[in-house]
């Protein structure tokens, strides 16, 4: 496919000439169809003189007509979209008048998107909680909000938003921006700080609302609300503690939106309205660091965002660091410790399995020049990339010296959209004269381009993980009736040990014995089957997989079927397709639920399935 664009290998559109300031959207949801039509209106910033087009990334729309606009009223262009590129999706092509001037200039394009949108899942009622109306949610990263609006769908762009949208008016329209006015079915909304395209975010549905803290609220479907409201009732001490660390919130709203099942990921950090996954609600707060991460994000990659997804690393590496100082914070340096090891340890399984194949996106900074963001997407940005930051934090000195730099970074990038060299630099330019020598002390090269895991892994206090992985060496090395005499595996766990103890025990080389007796035994001791905590649920599954209990294949499909988390589903068909009896099985399930996914999950799952 090569490099689509100077900035941005994943995008047509040519920044460096004309960039999106604003958009204004009016869009009519229609779900007998399955598709949004309506009308964008884009001002740009035209930065060279007699542009002859503009180039926009489309993906399955169906554009009407197109116009520039001025005080003489509208004057229709010529327009035509290219052949498609498969995981990317389309260019489409706006002629310009001659003499175009540099400095404003306003398009209107008409449109509809299609019923198979990447972005958009369209949920009948029956797939809803509450069986009655259905139901639309978006998710637009990393390169899917072409396939919703004609746009240049590149971080290097960020631009604010008005949005009127016409909905049934029983439902309730929700965006990332913010309500201005909200009337029998219509709904305005506005955002006023600018984003990138991958943070237009749309959700509609009978929903309910519960208040959280000041400038905060959850909103789910009725069924689901007040556990919502329990499992997220920390929500703004996390965001008062983030804002300690980055700096003041910008974003005015801090709202969830607990999603349906079929949601992709753990969650997306929507401006003004994060969706996490129900996968969350363990009934004791155990998974709602999730939220941290989130949170997080209203700094790092919502303020300062990468400028193409090669560089993912800035956005993720970054949030993870500072979720963690929230945890630590939070919770205590033993808790943030162990958060870090398990972190660690999610990250050796990622490489393992998912990217055995392709050790080169197991880079800090990746090549998109012949795959799409989709096919890169891991853990390694997030963890590899966080692990480099504790590094450089620990390498000056730790945080009373790096958290000041920290919160001087967002500042001067903040609005704007960098690449690595940006931070490197402005690194060396914080520390110049107390710290110059330590920075030089870095292998760059070795730290963004090297293969693999990464090169230092600081220390942490292992004491809680100490526990896990003592419990994985005995449960790997001994027969069950060795494991019934010895008491150290009936001692207390917390979740999060039970979480990282089950993941060690996935990684084992070998275990003695995995068998029926076995798995049954460990279900007992731990209480696995009466958990709600999908991290425990998740890695019990594969250990049942691992022991080959076709016995326990019902429980296996339900699990999979029951959320598409992607976290979940992908390392679940993929434990499934290397057991020869297990695939068909597999292949059989997925075949039947596939339509209820999003694109990007069931894109992935075939490619894990080998279909």
């Amino acid at each position: 496919m090569g490099r689509l664009g100077k900035v941005d290998p994943s995008s047509f559109a040519e920044v460096e000439k004309i960039t999106t300031i604003h958009s204004d959207l009016k869009w009519k949801v229609d779900f007998d169809k399955k598709k949004i039509v309506g009308s964008v209106v884009h001002k740009f910033n035209v930065l060279e003189k007699n542009l002859p087009s503009i180039f926009l990334d489309v993906s399955e729309i169906n554009v009407i007509d197109a116009f520039v606009v001025s005080k003489g009223g509208e004057l229709p262009i010529n327009f035509f979209i290219s052949e498609n590129v498969p995981d990317i999706g389309s260019k489409l092509t706006l002629e310009l008048p001659e003499g175009t001037n540099v400095g404003e200039l306003i398009v209107k394009i008409n449109y509809e998107t299609s019923s198979s949108a990447s972005a958009l899942q369209w949920l009948t009622k029956e797939q809803t909680l509450g069986k009655e109306h259905p139901y639309l949610f978006s998710q637009c990263q990393a390169i899917h909000a072409r396939s919703v609006i004609p746009c240049q769908d590149s971080p290097s762009v960020k631009f604010t938003y008005n949005a009127i949208v016409e909905h049934p008016k029983e439902l309730t329209a929700l965006m990332s921006a913010i309500i201005k006015s909200s009337d029998n079915g219509v709904t305005n909304f506005e955002q006023t700080i600018p984003i990138p395209a991958y943070l237009l975010a749309i959700a509609i549905g009978k929903l309910v609302s519960r208040p959280l803290g000041p400038n905060s609220n959850v909103w789910a479907e009725e069924g689901i609300i007040e556990d919502c409201a329990f499992e997220f009732s920390e929500t703004s001490h996390m965001l008062k503690t983030a804002e300690e660390i980055c700096g003041p919130y910008v974003w005015k709203q801090y709202d969830l939106l607990v999603m349906p099942p079929s949601f992709p990921f753990g969650g997306m950090e929507n401006p003004c309205l994060t969706f996490v996954t129900p996968t969350l609600l363990a009934g004791d707060k155990s998974l709602a660091d999730v939220v941290a991460h989130e949170i997080a994000h209203s700094w790092t990659g919502n303020f300062v965002t990468n400028r193409n997804f090669e560089h993912f690393w800035l956005n993720e590496g970054f949030t993870v660091f500072v979720e963690n100082k929230i945890v630590g914070r939070l919770k205590g340096p033993k808790e943030q410790a162990f958060h870090m090891i398990r972190n660690i340890t999610d990250l050796q399984e990622c490489l393992r399995s998912q990217l055995s194949k392709t050790p080169e996106l197991t880079k800090l900074i990746v090549d998109l020049s012949n795959c799409g963001p989709d096919d890169a997407f891991s853990s390694v940005p997030y963890i590899k990339g966080s692990t480099f930051l504790q590094y450089i934090e620990e390498t000056l000195g730790g945080p009373e010296v790096f958290e000041p730099f920290l919160r001087s970074y967002l500042k001067k990038y903040a609005y704007k959209s960098i690449l690595t060299n940006d931070f490197k630099e402005t690194l060396y330019e914080y520390f110049v004269t107390t710290a110059e020598d330590k920075l030089n002390k870095i292998d760059w090269d070795k730290w963004l381009f090297s293969e693999g895991m990464p090169p230092i892994i600081p220390h942490h206090d292992d004491s809680l993980a100490a526990v896990c992985k003592h419990l994985s060496e005995l449960w790997s090395s001994k027969t069950s009736a060795e494991l019934k005499t010895i008491s150290d595996i009936t001692k207390p766990l917390s979740a999060h040990q039970i979480i990282d103890f089950l993941g060690k025990l996935i990684e084992s080389s070998e275990i003695v014995d995995l068998n029926e007796e076995k798995i049954n035994l460990l279900e007992k001791t731990y209480s696995l089957n009466a958990t709600k905590n999908a991290e425990i649920r998740f890695r019990f599954m594969r250990l049942c997989i691992r022991a080959r209990l076709m016995g326990r294949m019902g429980e296996i499909i339900e699990f999979a079927n029951s959320n598409f988390r992607m976290k979940f589903v992908r390392p679940v068909y993929r434990d499934l397709a290397g057991w020869p009896e297990g695939k068909p099985v597999a292949v059989e399930n997925f075949q039947k639920i596939k339509d209820q996914m999003m694109k990007v999950c069931q894109y992935t799952i075939e490619k894990d399935l080998g279909l």
